[in-house]
């Protein structure tokens, strides 16, 4: 049970909701029923982050030690290769689920296995480029919604459109999880800096100097959201999900005062909230309906879950370094580096 429930925690829960919320609003820009098909499509894209928080939990050792002293026990704990054999297994049920859907999504699997890996994998290490690891970052809800946005009622077909709605709505989604990779970088900015990575933050001269970058991109793009409305072609019901704006902005106030990891951490977490209404109330306001709702009630509820249950490896009881370090596998870095 202890090894289960530290998977259960490193594998992340309450991360593994805004890729499917994602998928849904792709799927209702696409205008495809909630159907079996598009049931599958979830769990594919419940997988992909399933399998990269696993995948993470054991090549982010050395910034982990720093940033969440805690995860160390909880890798021990649950086993280095019962986290290793997730991935494959994870990425293979995925392939299936693929094969089932669509051809899209058959060729979208590929990708996956590349945002899955590549992002803090040892060989490509992604997450260490500015720009880049922001990207591959940002694809966590792109690529799902364009996986949506693609699903037609054969096969082989894919949705024809006759406006650039689904291109204005997946830009902005892209621009908006890229300026959450910047914020969600900010509690990271010590033990980053200690391993190396190149992140947006660790580039900047402090974590204070950092926080102010997040917290501007991150009111940026909340802020042009309603102002995409207006000026395209969007419906207009879709305004009214930018008075996420004021929590957002509010949360951002908080990272830019924050001093201490822990307060830098709760920020995070708010943060996370934020993201899963924003795309519960957009896939509300494109398609309102009451099982639109119920999925978007439902997300709320796995994070609750995971908050009040403390099932999170980034719960602020993992931040305290009590525990013995664990040995990197590899003789140093998660590059194998000493």
């Amino acid at each position: 049970m202890a090894r289960f429930t530290a998977v259960v925690e490193l594998v992340r829960p309450r991360t593994l909701l805004v890729t499917p919320l994602s998928y849904c609003v792709g799927v209702a820009v696409a205008d495809h029923d909630f159907d079996f098909v598009v049931l599958l499509g979830v769990v594919f894209h419940v997988l992909a982050p399933l399998a990269a928080n696993a995948h993470n939990a054991v090549t982010d050792l050395v910034e982990d030690g720093e940033n969440v002293p805690g995860r160390l026990k909880l890798v021990e704990t649950a086993g280095v290769r019962v986290l290793q054999r997730i991935v494959p297994i994870s990425l293979g049920i995925m392939l299936l689920l693929s094969l089932a859907i669509s051809l899209a999504q058959s060729i979208i699997w590929i990708f996956s296995v590349f945002l899955v890996l590549g992002y803090s994998s040892p060989r490509f290490r992604l997450k260490g480029l500015p720009v880049t690891g922001m990207a591959v970052f940002a694809m966590a809800v792109t690529e799902p919604f364009i996986a949506g946005a693609l699903l037609a009622d054969s096969w082989w077909e894919v949705p024809h459109y006759d406006s650039y709605q689904p291109v204005a709505l997946g830009a902005f989604l892209f621009f908006w999880y890229f300026a959450k990779g910047i914020m969600k970088n900010v509690p990271d900015y010590a033990g980053d800096k200690a391993a190396g990575l190149r992140t947006i933050p660790a580039l900047m001269s402090s974590q204070r100097s950092a926080a102010w970058v997040a917290a501007v991109a991150t009111t940026v793009v909340y802020a042009a959201f309603p102002v995409l409305v207006l000026v395209s072609a969007l419906p207009d019901r879709l305004a009214y999900v930018g008075l996420m704006t004021l929590p957002a902005v509010a949360n951002m106030i908080a990272m830019v005062r924050a001093r201490t990891q822990l307060e830098y951490n709760l920020v995070g977490q708010r943060d996370m909230y934020v993201s899963v209404v924003f795309l519960g109330l957009l896939l509300f306001a494109w398609r309102p309906s009451v099982g639109s709702a119920l999925i978007g009630l439902l997300a709320v509820a796995v994070m609750v879950w995971t908050d009040v249950s403390g099932r999170d490896s980034r719960a602020s009881r993992h931040l305290d370094r009590t525990e013995p370090e664990l040995s990197v596998p590899g003789g140093g870095g998660p590059t194998g580096d000493r």
